[in-house]
């Protein structure tokens, strides 16, 4: 049986629409409840303002990309580190390039990193960072046990540049090479590249840790 959705949740999956394709500052909640067919004054009933319907949006957003492509999906019982990287990339670059909801909280967080909000801090500290502790446990041991605090972070922030750059470079990709999308083949080439060329620097750099 289809239950109809409630007006929440058409102002949820209208406003994560809208949100991804003008940012929050460009986004009126009058054009989202036209797409939800809903009262305004539904949005203050159920979220109170304009604030909390973005929380519940990249939040709802989030949950989603993460259940569809898992950083950690995929992955053998007893995982190389480079197996590990792979599907970490390949996870991000999948969310990046999904043309479905799952390629919501990616330009989200797009707009969110060029027009900051009061809400940057709370994506860091509940969708980035746990992300973060999954990628720097990774890496650690391979890095030796004299590694510092520094070194840990910027072979992190290479890591995770190398996917962002995906992310962040939309426009400019669209003017250089013609197009925005990837197929399955180029997202795994490019996951595999990113995974072996990090091992290649994590290596590098535990070579020069005295």
């Amino acid at each position: 049986m289809n239950l109809k959705p409630s007006t929440k949740d058409r102002l949820i999956r209208s406003a994560c629409e809208i949100f991804a394709e003008k940012g929050y500052r460009d986004s009126t909640v009058a054009e989202i409840c036209k797409k939800a067919k809903a009262n305004i004054a539904a949005v203050n009933y159920h979220f109170g303002d304009k604030e909390s319907l973005y929380d519940a949006v990249w939040r709802h957003a989030f949950a989603i990309t993460s259940e569809m492509y898992p950083i950690d999906g995929g992955l053998s019982e007893n995982p190389t580190l480079e197996e590990i990287l792979f599907r970490y990339a390949s996870a991000i670059l999948h969310r990046i390039f999904s043309n479905k909801e799952a390629g919501l909280f990616p330009k989200l967080l797009s707009h969110e990193m060029a027009n900051p909000t009061l809400a940057l801090e709370k994506i860091a500290s509940d969708a980035l960072f746990p992300q973060a502790i999954y990628l720097r446990k990774a890496i650690v041991p391979a890095l030796g046990p004299d590694v510092d605090e520094m070194t840990i972070r910027r072979c992190m922030h290479s890591i995770t540049g190398q996917c962002a750059f995906f992310n962040f470079s939309r426009g400019l990709r669209e003017q250089v090479i013609g197009k925005n999308t990837m197929t399955e083949e180029e997202i795994e080439q490019h996951a595999r590249h990113i995974a072996r060329f990090s091992m290649g620097g994590l290596e590098a750099i535990k070579g020069t840790i005295v």
